[in-house]
């Protein structure tokens, strides 16, 4: 008499989990959009060196002249004119970066490059991501070129608050961008976009403490409750000294909190204007 064999039930298989098409097709967008900058950036490495190199000249010449004759109330190195510009200078790279950055949109816009992103069946948010996240790597990169000068201020590095600095540049150029991305997506050529950037966003940042301390009252204190700027090179001002600046205008939590919601209101905002329909002449 035979026996029969017993016969193996195989376990089902596990398939991997599906990511949903419409997640992909935004993760698409984003990562193009990215890739894209980061193209721009290999082929034009010069470019983007030089916004580098224009802050650090104005922050030495500010330095050296200004040594001597600025009184702060913060006394040691906190008060050094070279430390106390640095900041500023930073900024100013990511405000220039992302000034430059989003005037491509407008020659995508004039070229149709813009117009094709638009058709594919992504949201308009995440081709503001993809922008911001784009002109943001090329920012960090310019911060590493800054390191150099922290060394000529006579900022011990091993004292700087280096987390603080870093989420305070990540947010402050995202708010920036998602505000330059606004500008660029309203005008209809690139010289329209240099004049809003001559009376708007560059005395933005003259005014957000990169040249004087913030006065305590009065209507430049009332104007940069609203600039991401003022936040921005009071925080960094903060990590230079180590976490924690005498003379800041904000206490650094502020600082990091006001950016992160000014971060979200600009990308929420510049979703908002994006739809707006564009043409190939303008927007």
């Amino acid at each position: 008499m035979s026996v029969k064999s017993p016969v193996s039930i195989a376990p089902p298989a596990i398939s991997a989990p599906v990511m949903p098409v419409r997640i992909k097709r935004e993760l698409g967008v984003i990562i193009g959009l990215w890739q894209r900058d980061m193209m721009r950036f290999r082929r034009d490495t010069g470019r983007w060196v030089g916004l580098v190199i224009q802050p650090m000249l104005i922050w030495g010449l500010l330095g050296a002249g200004m040594r001597g004759s600025l009184t702060l109330a913060a006394g040691g190195k906190a008060s050094s004119p070279f430390v106390f510009y640095l900041p500023g200078a930073i900024a100013m790279i990511g405000l220039f970066t992302s000034i430059f950055a989003t005037m491509g949109v407008i020659e995508d816009r004039q070229h149709g490059f813009l117009q094709q992103v638009l058709v594919a069946p992504a949201s308009r948010a995440a081709m503001i991501i993809g922008k911001a996240l784009g002109v943001l790597s090329v920012a960090l990169v310019q911060l590493v070129l800054t390191i150099p000068a922290f060394i000529l201020a006579g900022i011990d590095l091993a004292s700087v608050a280096w987390p603080l600095l870093l989420v305070v540049f990540v947010f402050g150029v995202l708010a920036v961008t998602a505000l330059s991305f606004c500008l660029a997506w309203v005008v209809k050529t690139t010289h329209a976009y240099h004049a809003l950037m001559g009376v708007f966003l560059i005395p933005l940042w003259l005014v957000s403490g990169a040249l004087f301390p913030l006065p305590a009252e009065g209507f430049i204190r009332w104007v940069n409750y609203a600039n991401p700027l003022a936040y921005m090179v009071d925080g960094m001002r903060h990590a230079c000294a180590g976490g924690l600046y005498a003379g800041g205008a904000w206490t650094p939590l502020t600082s990091v909190l006001a950016l992160v919601g000014a971060t979200i209101v600009g990308l929420t905002l510049a979703s908002v204007i994006a739809r707006r329909p564009i043409t190939a002449g303008g927007g």
